[in-house]
């Protein structure tokens, strides 16, 4: 009782000193000139540095933006030694204009900022960077790459799809928020049942892995009929159509994922990924492996070549809708594999191969992957695994593709497209099943459909995709629509 009386009283006395200072400044205010002016004078400070902070952003922001324009327009160095060479003034340039005062931040994180377009890692040059120079100048670099970037994914979808491939990607709003919007492709002229719309190879692509050393080139998927190529060092021991697939094979991905100092080492990062690939009949994880391998080719020939894609594979693929995967034993088992085997080839791959962007890759290629058909016998027995594609027909699947344009098709029970491999590799073609006019959507069914139900096909989705089919014909069959559009 004694404390909550001393507490009672402390408030009451706060309360009685906090009315007597309100009481005191309003008389103050009111009768005495000299206050009256000190506290104009406080609040006018107080306006001309809230102004002169809103100015200085302002100014950062117009060069910001001018510097980003600006430098888009440069053609920078291709040779690899004039490269380190513009990179080295740059930088040097850079570390003396910020020396040299506050008042020269703004031109020393540009010559960062033109410095970052020729570093081969640009992503290691920013963390070096954050670690180097002044705070200030390091966020306005960071604010141009931003910027940059921001620019580059507005620009995205006018550039992709190519516009020989007739068709453009849309974004569809579904309800008021942000989170209900989403995309779909287009037809780009009018199409009559039987046309080719258009043709496509994929990112990544792989055999169910019981074909693998079978029937089946381990690159295109083309069914071997007359003998084929290997290679002795190769630890997956796949077998191809042609030199020209085995060439690309093992540019691509498979001397960096297969090939080994010590082939004979069954405990060996290489041997460990083609035990868990074959033992468990699991093409996922042999497709993000050789996604990320050749997103690494890709950078190396960036390198080599001194030719810079405006759009990466990965800016195509971080766009597409995914499942969500939660993190599981078998997961944590594959990240943990390909993470040491990147590792011991290719600095800072261990980094970027964390458990999220792992998981969202996979994320993708269940929501994404095309099954693909290049048996020339539909009545063939192929044992298939358990991981799910975007199947319609029903020949047997051998395998899947992950392809940057045909991963925005919509379903659709009732589809106006389908799939077919008519040169008998994983060249994919969509092909119109019904008239299609220029503006109309593209849909194509993700599951076989036949005869069946609409519990049967809602059920189907709900359990691989995730989502309850709203399409034209369930709609109609559920009676949620009276006429079909």
């Amino acid at each position: 009782m004694e404390l909550k009386k001393s507490i009672f009283i402390g408030m009451c006395v706060l309360g009685g000193i906090g009315v007597g200072y309100a009481v005191y400044w309003d008389y103050m205010r009111r009768t005495n000139p000299e206050f009256r002016k000190k506290l104009r004078n406080k609040k006018r400070a107080a306006k001309l540095k809230k102004a002169a902070v809103e100015g200085a952003k302002v100014k950062v922001a117009d060069f910001v933006r001018k510097a980003v324009e600006d430098v888009a327009k440069e053609t920078f160095p291709a040779d690899v030694s004039a490269k380190e060479k513009y990179f080295m003034e740059q930088v040097a340039k850079g570390e003396s204009l910020f020396g040299s005062g506050e008042d020269h931040y703004l031109d020393a994180a540009l010559c960062f900022y033109k410095a970052l377009k020729v570093y081969p890692n640009p992503v290691e040059l920013i963390m070096i960077y954050q670690k180097t120079i002044p705070e200030a100048v390091f966020t306005c670099v960071y604010e141009m790459m931003s910027l940059e970037v921001k620019k580059k994914q507005a620009e995205y979808f006018e550039n992709f799809p190519p516009k020989d491939m007739n068709v453009r990607i849309k974004e569809i709003s579904q309800g008021s928020s942000d989170e209900n919007v989403r995309r779909g492709l287009f037809a780009a002229k009018d199409f009559s049942p039987g046309d080719v719309i258009f043709k496509e190879n994929p990112i990544a692509s792989a055999l169910d892995p019981s074909l693998e050393t079978g029937d089946y080139c381990s690159y295109c998927l083309k069914e071997l009929v007359s003998g084929s190529v290997h290679d002795d060092s190769d630890l997956f021991e796949a077998v191809y159509c042609s030199k020209n697939c085995q060439e690309k094979a093992m540019n691509e991905y498979a001397a960096l994922l297969f090939t080994s100092n010590e082939p004979s080492d069954p405990e060996s990062k290489e041997a460990r990924l083609v035990g868990l690939v074959k033992s468990g009949n699991v093409k996922f994880p042999l497709m993000i492996a050789r996604f990320l391998a050749k997103m690494v080719h890709e950078e190396t020939q960036k390198v080599a070549t001194g030719v810079d894609e405006e759009y990466s594979t990965w800016d195509h693929i971080e766009r597409l809708r995914f499942l969500s995967v939660p993190p599981s034993e078998k997961e944590a088992k594959e990240i943990k594999l390909l993470r040491e085997l990147f590792a011991a080839k290719v600095p800072g791959m261990e980094e970027f191969i964390s458990e999220e962007r792992y998981l969202m890759l996979k994320g993708k290629l269940m929501y994404n992957a095309y099954g693909i058909n290049t048996s020339r016998d539909n009545e063939r027995n192929i044992r298939e695994n358990t991981e799910e594609t975007i199947r319609s027909s029903k020949s047997p699947v051998i395998g899947a593709g992950f392809y940057r344009v045909a991963s925005y098709i919509t379903h659709s029970c009732d589809p106006n497209t389908e799939t077919k491999f008519p040169s008998k590799n994983y060249e994919l073609s969509i092909v119109a099943t019904k008239h299609i006019k220029a503006g109309d959507e593209l849909k194509i069914s993700y599951i076989r459909t036949g005869n069946r139900d609409l519990k049967s096909r809602r059920d189907e989705l709900e359990a691989k995709w995730r989502f309850s089919c709203e399409c034209t014909k369930c709609r109609l069959e559920s009676g949620d629509c009276e006429t079909a559009v």
